[in-house]
């Protein structure tokens, strides 16, 4: 069920190298009633981007041929108001302060907290 508020006619893409996170964030992110789409690096979710104009990112920080920053470097300066919520289990905070600098909506560890994605969701939807 989707999260009190939310329009759940939303598309997320959702980027990730790992197969298991990916299908994880999809299977979560459809049981609350979004539209989802993936992508396994920051290159195939660039096109699924311009494909589907999703209302939302989320995005892992690790990934080869480009990764998290760079996907949200590029995202920024072609859509600034798409929300790209970064997720990793690599950070520390430098790259917590240039995915601040660089525009993220939020950053969060891996594993995520559920709760936690699905309130920053939910925030970055209806900002």
């Amino acid at each position: 069920m989707a999260p009190a508020g939310t329009d759940t006619s939303a598309r997320i893409v959702v980027a990730d190298d790992d197969p298991a996170s990916l299908e994880g964030l999809r299977a979560l992110l459809a049981a609350w009633g979004y539209e989802v789409e993936t992508a396994p690096d920051g290159r195939a979710a660039l096109e699924k981007v311009s494909e589907v104009h999703p209302s939302a990112v989320i995005t892992d920080l690790v990934m080869p041929t480009m990764n998290g920053l760079e996907l949200l470097n590029v995202l920024h300066d072609e859509e600034p108001a798409l929300p790209v919520i970064l997720l990793t289990a690599h950070g520390n905070l430098n790259h917590l302060r240039d995915a601040a600098q660089q525009g993220a909506f939020a950053y969060l560890r891996k594993p995520v907290d559920v709760l936690k994605l699905k309130t920053v969701l939910a925030s970055a939807l209806a900002a």
